[in-house]
C-alpha cells in the first residue's frame, strides 16, 4: 500500500498551546508529551518514527517548554527564524537549520520576528521506559 498525505489536506491542531501542527504521520502509539491528534489507521503506519508534523508558529509567540520522556526530536526550519531552547542552552536558528532534541530535556521554540516560522518535525523512539515488578 502506498501512504501518501498532503498538509493541505488535514487540519491544523493547537501544539504546546501557541503553534500549528499538521500531524502526517505517526506510530499507532501515543508518546509522552505529544500533541492530543487523531488520525485515520492508514496513516498511523510508523514504526520507528513516533511522528511527522508540518508545523508553524506565529509571529512573537513561543511553544511552552516541555519535554519527550521516550522520544528524540528533529526540527527542521523551512522558512523563518527564532530561538530555541534546549535544556539551559539558547540558540539562534533560521532556514535551512537542522536542530536535535534529546528526549528527557525540556525545550520550547520561540518565533521572535514578524514572519511565520514553517518547520517539519520528527519524533524518534528510543525506547519505552520499562516497569519495574515486583515477584
Amino acid at each position: 500500500m502506498i501512504v501518501i498525505r498532503n498538509w493541505r489536506d488535514t487540519h491544523p491542531t493547537i501544539a504546546h498551546k501557541s503553534g500549528l501542527d499538521w500531524r502526517l504521520l505517526s506510530n499507532a502509539e501515543k508518546t509522552s508529551g505529544d500533541i492530543e491528534v487523531e488520525l485515520e489507521p492508514e496513516y498511523q503506519c510508523l514504526k520507528a518514527i513516533t511522528y511527522v508534523s508540518y508545523a508553524k508558529l506565529q509571529p512573537h509567540l513561543s511553544y511552552e517548554p516541555h519535554y519527550h520522556k521516550d522520544h528524540e526530536e528533529v526540527y527542521y526550519i523551512i522558512n523563518g527564524k527564532g530561538k530555541i531552547k534546549i535544556g539551559s542552552e539558547e540558540a539562534q536558528f533560521r532556514d535551512g537549520d537542522i536542530i536535535y532534541i534529546p528526549e528527557n530535556t525540556t525545550h520550547s521554540i520561540t518565533n521572535d520576528s514578524e514572519e511565520m516560522i514553517d518547520f517539519l518535525a520528527f519524533g524518534g523512539l528510543i525506547g519505552k521506559e520499562k516497569e519495574k515488578t515486583k515477584n
